[in-house]
């Protein structure tokens, strides 16, 4: 039996994210654009690069460059990133550092699409040299979005990581 068009679809109704702890911020990453999560690996520092661009590492024999999401979004200096989300940007890999991975949840597209950006935290001028440096990444970020306590608190949440 098929659906009605008028009918709207699972997938369309929801979208599955990944909640990670980023500084003050918790934030939803579309798991269409998740490969997977890892502990921090070798880093390599990279000249001429923003401050929010940790360096580059090896991740299954591929170079990745290592985007620290707290530096980018609020100059979060001092946090101990404890893991890594690889994350899909268009044919790219990136790995984005996080505090901490919460685990899946499945959000409700109508109030997901009325959440902010996670890129709307970022100040005007880190956006720009995100997209200067690799406008893939800016559209994986785009599609991130900041999820309110009052939201987080009635989310049932699977995969919680230790």
């Amino acid at each position: 039996m098929q659906a009605r068009a008028s009918e709207p679809s699972v997938a369309q109704a929801h979208q599955n994210a990944l909640l990670c702890h980023v500084g003050s911020f918790v934030c939803g990453l579309p798991l269409l654009h998740v490969i997977e999560t890892m502990r921090p690996l070798a880093l390599s520092p990279f000249e001429g690069m923003p401050p929010f661009v940790s360096g580059l590492s090896v991740i299954r024999g591929v170079p990745v460059p290592v985007v620290d999401l707290g530096r980018l979004l609020a100059n979060e200096r001092s946090a101990k990133r404890e893991r890594w989300v690889l994350a899909r940007a268009e044919g790219r890999q990136v790995a984005l550092a996080v505090e901490r991975v919460i685990g899946l949840c499945s959000l409700p597209a109508p109030a997901l699409s009325a959440l902010p950006s996670l890129l709307g935290e970022a100040s005007a001028e880190f956006v720009s040299r995100v997209g200067s440096l690799d406008a893939r990444l800016l559209i994986v970020l785009e599609s991130a979005r900041v999820l309110p306590e009052s939201i987080r608190g009635g989310l049932p949440i699977g995969g919680a990581e230790a």
